[in-house]
């Protein structure tokens, strides 16, 4: 009976639904990354960077704070140009 309760109190906890969403994708030298499958811009512990950085530019809007790379990709996925920030 015991394993039984504990068999069900498990698949209850288990199945409970959250509206927590994690999404992948490290973030730039400022604490900040664009979603890659929506292409929002947000931070996640917001820092001054301490190197040379580069912001993504779209649409009149920047993001800054990538490496070079990291810009010329984001232009790949979706458009725009890096500037040196």
């Amino acid at each position: 009976m015991k394993y039984l309760i504990t068999a069900i109190l498990a698949i209850v906890i288990l199945s409970i639904n959250s509206d927590v969403e994690a999404h992948s994708g490290r973030t730039n030298a400022a604490g900040c990354h664009t979603n890659s499958k929506t292409g929002d811009y947000h931070c996640h512990n917001a820092k001054t960077p301490t190197t040379a950085t580069y912001c993504h530019v779209i649409n009149g809007s920047s993001r800054c704070g990538y490496a070079y790379s990291s810009c010329q990709a984001l232009v790949r996925q979706h458009g725009g140009y890096c500037a040196k920030s």
